[in-house]
């Protein structure tokens, strides 16, 4: 835990704008579509939607994909969910998700007294301090954060972060200057079982423009449209 605090301290050093408030920088986008990839076929979407009015920011997400394995379906995910927070601070979150003909669900509210998230997950109930993020690839937060929620699930992860380098990225005939990082997630501190995810920045608009990791095959979520409110 000393390292990754080490590691992230570094990163609050070499990109000042972690220290503001994340979500700050989503209020006035629209929409977030990425394309779900494997082994560089497009399988499916996830497309977030955001509103903003008064103090509040609700994010809407929609995913659906299916993967198959010699006409054999081997992972089958459709699910939406909804997060709200109020002045940069998530409230509450409210997520369904059918994997593999298996519910899923995370029902997460925000006890401001305790300063927790009360949860009732598929995979977890129970209390998790309120500065605890719920993973998400919209949010640029989960690169400094040292535990995740499971969006579908409700369970806590633990997580290290390391910047890797600066990527000039091409996404169709765009070129973007990012920042790229390796997110390294275990369900426990000590778990000698992880997963490896690589993380591109888009170093203008704080978005995260890709995601690849290799489980069953090649994984990528690309972002094929941005919409903003004007």
């Amino acid at each position: 835990m000393k390292k990754t605090k080490i590691i992230l301290f570094l990163i609050f050093l070499i990109y000042p704008f972690f220290s503001y408030p994340h979500v700050n920088h989503y209020d006035k986008l629209k929409i977030i579509e990425m394309d779900v990839l494997r082994n560089g076929k497009k399988i499916g979407y996830n497309k977030y939607s955001f509103k903003s009015r008064n103090n509040l920011l609700i994010v809407k997400n929609e995913i659906n994909f299916a993967a198959k394995l010699m006409g054999i379906n081997l992972l089958v995910v459709n699910g939406s969910s909804t997060e709200t927070y109020r002045n940069g601070k998530l409230i509450k979150f409210n997520s369904d998700t059918i994997q593999n003909k298996k519910k899923k669900y995370n029902k997460l509210v925000l006890d401001e007294k305790k300063k927790s998230f009360e949860i009732n997950g598929s995979s977890f109930k129970g209390a998790l301090p309120s500065f605890v993020l719920v993973g998400n690839w919209w949010n640029h937060s989960i690169l400094q954060s040292e535990m995740i929620i499971s969006p579908l699930s409700g369970s806590p992860k633990f997580q290290e972060v390391y910047f890797l380098s600066k990527e000039i990225l091409k996404i169709k005939n765009n070129n973007y200057v990012t920042s790229k990082f390796k997110i390294i997630m275990k369900k426990n501190i000590d778990d000698k079982k992880k997963e490896e995810f690589n993380i591109w920045l888009d170093d203008k608009s704080k978005i995260i423009l890709k995601v690849s990791y290799s489980k069953f095959g090649n994984w990528e979520y690309i972002v094929k449209n941005v919409e903003k409110f004007y």
